[in-house]
């Protein structure tokens, strides 16, 4: 999906949030030549962060505080750790091989097995593919007429990595995902054609980058859905904030008699986002709406902290964005 990657300069610049300690790195990578290198790995060592350069070498990353360690990595070159803490970080990633994992399937043959198994080729059991070829074919296109999509990226794919269950960063510039929000299968491709479901015993999160190249982190909580990915909108130390997406399939269902007409002359895929909040201390998961009393309610225990964040953000929409800021400042 995306080129080779070429010899990598990190610049980082590091500037503050407005609240508690963390702060945002920031910067450019380049090659030894001055060009950009796109689709840098650049991750917090504590909190494992992730976050790509783009096409132009720019990145941003939020770290817990000044002097958390950032991890830059390459394909074909040796990994370099800095600490955000200092502004204007300039560094020269050299040749050699990075320590980042690389999803490595092999020829369609070696990831199937005749039982439609688990692929285990060079060691990595990601794939759970049920025909032979190297995958099942999924049609992501929607009919011409149909509103929303079952596919989280509607009818494209998207670059994105997989966190695996012992906690490591796993990515290959190769390939490209997708989600099905209607059986929650994650989808892997490398010719965006044929696909294959991400084994979920085998992964901790995933993330996948939006038509924004914002990066969006999901992961199963088996107590708000056990067989389908949460989104996860905050992931601090004292709260982590949730929102699980129902997608359901709406037939056209118009109707007239001459007189008056009900319904959609159209087929729909309808989204009914719902929002969680687990306080880390007590283990408590509660749902929660995006309304005022209801957010100031769940976060009681911080009610002044609360209470500031509002009278800041008054004239903000109470929406996704809000709510994950808040439960930022609070972490």
């Amino acid at each position: 999906m995306k080129k080779n990657i070429a010899f990598a300069v990190l610049l980082i610049a590091t500037a503050k949030f407005s609240v508690a300690q963390s702060i945002t790195a920031s910067g450019t990578v380049k090659n030894e030549k001055g060009e950009a290198v796109r689709s840098a790995l650049v991750q917090e060592s504590d909190t494992k962060t992730v976050t790509y350069t783009d096409s132009l070498g720019f990145f941003t990353l939020p770290v817990k505080s000044a002097n958390e360690q950032i991890v830059v990595s390459a394909k074909g070159y040796k990994d370099e750790k800095v600490l955000a803490k200092d502004n204007n970080i300039v560094v020269v990633l050299k040749p050699g091989k990075s320590g980042v994992k690389e999803m490595t399937p092999g020829d369609p043959d070696k990831i199937v097995n005749s039982a439609g198994g688990v692929n285990t080729t060079q060691g990595y059991s990601f794939f759970n593919v049920s025909s032979a070829g190297g995958g099942n074919l999924f049609n992501i296109s929607r009919k011409e007429d149909t509103k929303g999509s079952r596919y989280l990226v509607g009818d494209g794919w998207a670059k994105g990595y997989v966190v695996d269950k012992t906690g490591a960063t796993v990515k290959n510039d190769n390939f490209a995902y997708n989600y099905d929000k209607i059986n929650g299968s994650l989808l892997l491709t490398q010719d965006k054609r044929a696909a294959v479901d991400v084994d979920r015993d085998q992964i901790q999160s995933f993330t996948i980058y939006n038509k924004l190249d914002q990066p969006e982190t999901y992961t199963l909580v088996t107590a708000i859905n056990p067989t389908h990915y949460s989104q996860v909108l905050s992931d601090g130390s004292k709260y982590k904030v949730y929102k699980f997406t129902k997608t359901t399939f709406v037939k056209s269902d118009f109707k007239t008699d001459g007189m008056t007409s009900t319904g959609n002359h159209y087929d729909e895929y309808v989204d009914e986002p719902t929002y969680y909040v687990l306080n880390v201390k007590t283990s408590a998961l509660q749902k929660i709406s995006l309304k005022a009393k209801a957010i100031k309610q769940i976060f009681a225990a911080d009610a002044d902290k609360v209470k500031a964040y509002f009278s800041d953000h008054a004239d903000d929409d109470i929406n996704d964005t809000f709510l994950s800021n808040l439960a930022d400042s609070l972490n």
